[in-house]
């Protein structure tokens, strides 16, 4: 275990809790799942809304048949461009605020510690059911603890990312502890 996440990792657990695994994930796997996607998207999306726009000016300038045509036309294309780049720089801290996100896995539940401070446990009865990607590097989806749509809201806020370890090594070892610490209690 790396002392700097099990440090980071230590005031969280409770007296009687046995560590057993740490970790921080991909944070470009993690980046990517939490906002580059989106991100992506937004691109195109800001370039067609600024192509729209300067068509629209282009072909209605000096024609008076068109004048209904560029007013819907500036006034659409700029709400397009103002859309798209809140959606990039949305998705962008999105993506950067995964920086400082940790793993652990004690005797008794899984721990996400977010970059923001937030922690997130779960235990024996949100681990039952677990989704593995990969082999030498993947993610471990934590399926009974993903928001069912009633409940908490603050849980029902969450991302995807939040309810699992996402670009970890080894992910094949890690489940086997997940799911032999799920046996025993």
């Amino acid at each position: 275990m790396n002392p700097a996440i099990e440090a980071a990792v230590r005031p969280e657990l409770a007296a009687d809790e046995k560590l057993l695994w740490t970790g921080r994930p991909n944070i470009v796997r993690l980046a990517w799942l939490r906002g580059g996607k989106t991100a992506l998207f937004a691109i195109p999306w800001t370039a067609f809304s600024i192509l729209w726009t300067g068509i629209a000016w282009l072909f209605s300038a000096g024609n008076e048949d068109s004048q209904l045509f560029f007013r819907v036309a500036m006034v659409i294309g700029p709400l397009f461009f103002l859309f798209g780049v809140w959606l990039f720089v949305s998705s962008l801290i999105k993506a950067f605020a995964v920086r400082g996100t940790l793993y652990a896995l004690t005797d008794k539940r899984a721990i996400v510690l977010t970059g923001g401070g937030r922690s997130r446990s779960f235990g024996a009865g949100d681990l039952g059911s677990l989704f593995r990607r990969g082999t030498r590097r993947g993610d471990i989806i934590f399926r009974d603890a993903l928001p069912r749509g009633s409940g908490d809201p603050e849980e029902q806020a969450g991302h995807l990312t939040d309810f699992g370890f996402f670009g970890i090594a080894d992910p094949r070892s890690v489940e086997r502890l997940i799911r032999e610490q799920v046996a025993k209690a």
